[in-house]
């Protein structure tokens, strides 16, 4: 169980399907024991780590060298990459921005007899006038919404990512529905996808054109994965070697990210105005 796996205790009971619990670090999450759904969300980062339908079986990956420790992004789940996708542009924030290690507020949560719903907060002082918020509607299916409201008198631009982790076999990996042009970032160049699609040794690629939902396979496991409010989805696996020299990640052989991304332009959001950047998982 994810609860012991990562040694968190159960502090409290906030409604009758969710349950804040901290480990030793002092690192708040919510832990949902609903009778559709287990899931677990880290308050840093707005996190989605741990998500199993109860009809079926995990399907988020987590690195067992990923370190929880405040401040330091996890590694795994679906991370939460705003206002700054990787290293995109000239924006002055780090890689994948400052949503990731953030500690998030929860604004509310409700439990029905089919879902659980969280919903977390942000304002950042880096990002004056601009909240942004994270709903978790989760079910037998998981809805991911990372909406960016802005109150500000001016147009406010990011990029971003849910920036998911699935579990897999990559030497049973087939990807689906991903479109027929991709941006290689390892090695600088467009590429047309002429044939099914396989791993590189590292594999690091914008896809330009993809449709809507994108459909992950490996032996007899199907996940639909479901994209709106994006210009792209990314496809990335390290490979072996570069694994070996992330200190945080064990193996690359197990998972594959498929991510809701904004890359290509950034997102415009006008003031007064919300945009909404939405993946939502389907086993």
């Amino acid at each position: 169980m994810i609860l012991e796996k990562l040694q968190l205790t159960v502090v409290k009971q906030l409604d009758n399907a969710v349950f804040e619990a901290q480990n030793q670090q002092g690192m708040v999450f919510y832990w949902i024991d609903h009778p559709k759904v287990k899931a677990l969300i880290a308050q840093q980062g707005a996190h989605l780590i741990s998500y199993r339908p109860n009809n079926g079986q995990e399907l988020l990956w987590l690195s067992e060298n990923s370190e929880f420790s405040p401040s330091k992004a996890i590694r795994g789940g679906v991370p939460v990459c705003w206002p700054r996708f990787a290293n995109a542009g000239t924006s002055p924030f780090p890689k994948h921005g400052i949503a990731r290690t953030a500690i998030w507020q929860l604004n509310t949560l409700s439990t029905s007899a089919n879902e659980c719903s969280l919903s977390l907060g942000l304002t950042h002082p880096s990002t004056p006038n601009i909240e942004l918020e994270c709903r978790f509607t989760l079910s037998q299916q998981a809805k991911i919404e990372l909406i960016t409201h802005n109150h500000s008198k001016q147009p406010f631009s990011y990029t971003g990512a849910l920036h998911s982790y699935f579990i897999t076999d990559v030497k049973k990996l087939h990807i689906r529905s991903l479109g027929p042009q991709y941006f290689d970032a390892v090695t600088a160049q467009l590429q047309q996808l002429d044939e099914d699609f396989q791993l590189s040794p590292e594999t690091d690629r914008i896809y330009l054109q993809a449709e809507d939902t994108s459909i992950m396979s490996y032996a007899n496991q199907q996940v639909e994965i479901h994209h709106q409010g994006h210009d792209s989805v990314v496809v990335w696996n390290p490979g072996s070697a570069l694994a070996a020299q992330m200190p945080d990640l064990s193996s690359a052989d197990d998972f594959i990210c498929i991510e809701t991304a904004i890359t290509q332009q950034a997102q415009s959001v006008a003031a007064g105005e919300s945009h909404r950047l939405c993946q939502t998982i389907k086993a």
